[in-house]
């Protein structure tokens, strides 16, 4: 009982770090999508607050600016080239490329720029001809441009820097995600991609928002490992009473079994003493001591059947020795034909090569006289018991006890395992027993690590094997 117990613990303590386990991952895959899903949109917020700025740009350079630009792109998906005109005020008569002021303007300076962009489509063709324009008739002032950001975004903005690469960016990337202990992303924007130039944004990714928007589930999840705790710690609370329970039971039994020894050993005496007397077979009294007699022999048997399954229950430490199977098997067939209420024949078919075998002697003697013990309670006038030993092809032991008693129902063949049960196919239920015979032989293999088998047919008798494994 206490190794169940133990293995229970065991069983809910692990389950209950799994449960807890699984809710802190599924929390934290929950808050790395949230965060991953505020990045996108702080990398669409930056991106807009870039093409804003360079828009408001682009249309300041137009209005001052005095020099006619032209810019003349190839991309891989236009068989003509795209061109880019950037007038200046009260210029805009533009004929085969050229730039003409109007009379009265004064000169206009002109100035031309051809690239070819075959790397790429022109998806972005114009925005990025007329980032190129700015860019070239502006001087990038980092102050007004941190300022002009910092306006757009709030505090969610941290930084910007300038960086040229050795290849173009044509599209918004994040760098560096968020992750939930550190909420700072690193997003870098398309600037002037010509010119290999794009702006490094460092923004910050806020959790209250997040944790806000999960409350609900993370309260439920809150709850639910409390609730299991909780569960726990009560599932605990009731083994230790039932274990409390179990001792005192089990200290019940030993003390009963202590107070019932004496009385019997008393009255075993007395009849004994009475019996030694010479008197008449026919008599009446003598019949009634015989009777008291075998009465008392079985309730001693009782007491020892049931103090040996309380110490199996005990899980006491198996004597393990190494010691002659050959002779104890004939001790117990020699003791088992002496039987005087029926006729017992007990055949006994050794095959192994060596008479030594490693266990618990004692234990295993009793497991072999439970089995031959049922055979003769459990069959007719004649009892015909084949008892069985060989080794297995794994080296194990195995001992066989056949008979040809009533037998066993295929549907109670489990049950008469279990402690206390008695078949209801039995043709005399006054027959003497309490159902712990074979419930100890389950507790006594099981400790020696070994195992059972049981064949039967109603009527016309039981096998029932024990194999116990050999350690060297």
């Amino acid at each position: 009982m206490n190794r169940r117990i133990k293995q229970v613990w065991l069983l809910a303590i692990l389950s209950s770090f799994l449960l807890i386990g699984l809710q802190t991952y599924w929390l934290y895959n929950s808050v790395t999508y949230s965060m991953g899903e505020m990045g996108k949109k702080n990398a669409e917020k930056a991106e807009q607050a870039i093409v804003t700025y360079l828009t408001n740009i682009g249309a300041a350079v137009k209005e001052k600016s005095h020099i006619g630009y032209v810019v003349t792109a190839y991309f891989s998906d236009s068989k003509r080239p795209c061109t880019t005109i950037c007038s200046p005020l009260n210029t805009d008569t533009i004929i085969g490329g050229v730039v003409y002021s109007k009379p009265g303007f004064g000169n206009v300076m002109e100035k031309r720029d051809t690239f070819d962009l075959r790397e790429t489509d022109s998806n972005n063709s114009f925005d990025c001809l007329n980032t190129y324009i700015t860019y070239q008739l502006t001087r990038f002032d980092k102050a007004h441009f941190d300022r002009f950001i910092s306006r757009k975004l709030g505090n969610d903005f941290i930084g910007a820097e300038m960086k040229t690469g050795k290849h173009r960016l044509w599209q918004t990337r994040v760098v560096e995600p968020p992750t939930l202990f550190h909420h700072e992303m690193l997003v870098e924007v398309p600037f002037n991609p010509i010119q290999y130039q794009s702006m490094q944004m460092r923004m910050q990714v806020p959790m209250l928002p997040i944790l806000k928007g999960m409350m609900w589930q993370m309260i439920g999840s809150l709850l639910v490992t409390i609730m299991l705790l909780l569960s726990i710690a009560y599932l605990i609370k009731v083994m230790l009473l039932q274990k409390k329970v179990d001792k005192m039971r089990s200290d019940f039994v030993h003390t009963m079994i202590h107070e019932l020894k004496r009385p019997v050993q008393t009255l075993k005496m007395c009849v004994s003493v009475f019996s030694a007397q010479k008197t008449d077979e026919k008599d009446e009294n003598a019949l009634i001591m015989e009777t008291v007699r075998e009465e008392s022999d079985n309730l001693t048997a009782y007491l020892a059947k049931l103090r040996e399954v309380i110490r199996a229950e005990e899980h006491i430490p198996l004597q393990i020795t190494s010691f002659d199977i050959h002779a104890a098997l004939q001790n117990l067939v020699a003791v088992y034909r002496k039987n005087r209420q029926k006729e017992v024949n007990v055949s006994l078919d050794y095959q192994r090569t060596s008479d030594r075998m490693m266990g618990d002697r004692d234990q295993l003697l009793n497991v072999v006289s439970n089995l031959m013990e049922n055979s003769v309670k459990y069959s007719g006038d004649i009892v015909n018991i084949h008892v069985a030993c060989r080794d297995t092809e794994k080296g194990e032991v195995m001992i066989s006890v056949s008979d040809n008693g009533i037998g066993i129902s295929p549907d109670e063949q489990q049950r008469v395992w279990t402690k206390f049960y008695r078949s209801n196919a039995y043709p005399d239920m006054m027959q003497p027993g309490i159902g712990l015979g074979l419930s100890f032989v389950d507790m006594i293999v099981k400790a020696h690590g070994g195992r059972k088998m049981m064949q039967s047919e109603v009527e016309k008798g039981t096998r029932i094997s024990i194999v116990i494994p050999q350690h060297s």
